[in-house]
């Protein structure tokens, strides 16, 4: 059975908001500015100061760029969500094919597994760290 109407809006009005954020953080942390003056964030350039050592401004732009790796992995779960929910197919679990309950889905909009399966699946592959938004 598809979610309700209301439920649609709600889900798309939070995946497009999530959508917008993680662009922003993602353009905030790669792109220069806009006279090409400063490096992005991402460079090592970008943290090398006065007295400042370059083995840290390098470890500093590796945490910047796992930083912008995982908003770009957030902005893959957020458009393939957006893709289940134009299709047809949002709020069944990917596993069993049971419907998630809806708080489920307002909670984290971008699961693609019922409660039951996701446990299941961190058992199995040790990870416990639960669903991601």
């Amino acid at each position: 059975m598809p979610i309700s109407p209301s439920l649609h809006a709600d889900i798309a009005k939070k995946l497009n908001e999530s959508r917008e954020a993680a662009l922003a953080t993602v353009r905030a942390r790669t792109d220069s500015d806009s006279s090409g003056d400063e490096p992005p964030v991402i460079s090592p350039r970008a943290h090398l100061v006065q007295n400042d050592d370059a083995p840290t401004a390098e470890m500093i732009a590796h945490d910047e760029e796992h930083f912008a790796d995982h908003e770009t992995a957030l902005l893959h779960e957020i458009d393939a969500a957006i893709g289940r929910l134009e299709a047809g197919g949002y709020g069944i679990c990917e596993s069993c094919g049971c419907e998630i309950p809806e708080q489920r889905l307002l909670a984290t909009p971008t699961v693609r597994t019922c409660v039951p399966c996701q446990e299941r699946i961190e058992k199995e592959e040790g990870t416990g760290r639960g669903p991601t938004m």
